[in-house]
């Protein structure tokens, strides 16, 4: 063979190694998890078959605490009348009992009194609804202090919360409460906040708080305990984003902000108030970035893989 030949024959076999080795760094290149910025995380398109990326805007809003306390369904006293003669007399009749419903004009009883010469005494219902009590019995003499009926509208309610002294201030009318009572388990009953006290009680130091409830079907009876919670605004045009959205880390929390589709942003973020699931940002977010509520927790991952791979 010429010389020329065998130099020829050698560079083929230069070129044809050198391309072998291109191509399998090329390979290579492609398969690798593509590198990671100091707070920059890009998943492949391998990566995002395997996990499912959710996000959600960061939001303005308000946030709700709740306050707990006890309390003790009543009568409403505004519909709510007890009746007493106005004339000393003997019961000679009484046409209603507990639970009868009676009409607002109903003659509930009949009294003989010395007074009206024989013709008796009669007491009217001055409201309709339903006779809660029962004072008296025919024969017994009653005078102008005895009660005989209460008669309420069962369909209004009460609910008078005993609140700390300390929360007080965060409560105001037209607020929204709900309560539950031993009578019907796992169930939530609703109302309005329609009046505040204005005394504290020396022993308890708790002021009482009424709450307007709605009754139609009856099931609601005064005298039941309630456990009762009151939702107060606490925060107004607040920062908001879910609480799933947060991962801890050596700096305290933070959250991942998408930038595009494989694209995301470890963002160190401060807390305020949080209130059922939702929490408010101080510092970290801007409204309208878009925080990953699912799959936080493997672009942590992403991101310590990177910082032991630098190391």
């Amino acid at each position: 063979m010429k010389p020329a030949t065998i130099r020829g024959a050698a560079f083929a076999v230069i070129l044809t190694v050198f391309v072998g080795c291109g191509k399998k760094e090329t390979d290579e290149e492609a398969t690798a998890p593509p590198p990671q910025g100091e707070n920059i995380v890009t998943l492949t398109e391998k990566n995002l078959a395997q996990v499912e990326i959710k996000t959600e805007p960061v939001s303005r809003g308000n946030l709700e605490m709740t306050l707990k306390a006890a309390g003790t369904v009543t009568e409403n006293q505004n519909k709510t009348a007890r009746i007493t003669p106005t004339l000393e007399g003997r019961i000679t009749r009484l046409h209603f009992d507990i639970n009868d419903s009676v009409k607002e004009g109903d003659v509930l009883a009949l009294l003989q009194t010395p007074e009206l010469l024989g013709k008796p005494l009669e007491l009217k219902a001055p409201i309709a609804g339903i006779v809660t009590e029962r004072q008296a019995t025919v024969g017994e003499l009653a005078g102008k202090e005895t009660q005989i009926y209460t008669i309420s509208d069962p369909a209004d309610l009460w609910v008078v919360a005993e609140v700390k002294e300390r929360d007080i201030a965060a409560v105001h009318l037209g607020e929204k409460a709900a309560f539950s009572v031993l009578a019907y388990p796992g169930e939530t009953f609703r109302g309005t906040v329609a009046r505040i006290g204005n005394r504290v009680e020396s022993a308890s130091r708790t002021l009482d708080v009424r709450i307007a409830v709605r009754n139609e079907d009856g099931r609601l009876k005064p005298g039941m305990f309630a456990d009762v919670e009151i939702a107060t605004t606490a925060v107004k045009d607040a920062l908001i984003i879910p609480d799933k959205a947060l991962q801890s880390d050596e700096e305290g929390w933070m959250v991942f902000v998408a930038l595009n589709s494989t694209k995301f942003e470890k963002h160190s973020v401060k807390t305020g108030l949080e209130q059922h699931g939702r929490v408010q940002v101080l510092e970290g977010l801007k409204e309208g970035e878009k925080v990953v509520t699912e799959g936080s927790f493997i672009l942590k991952s992403e991101m310590l893989k990177g910082e032991l791979g630098e190391e």
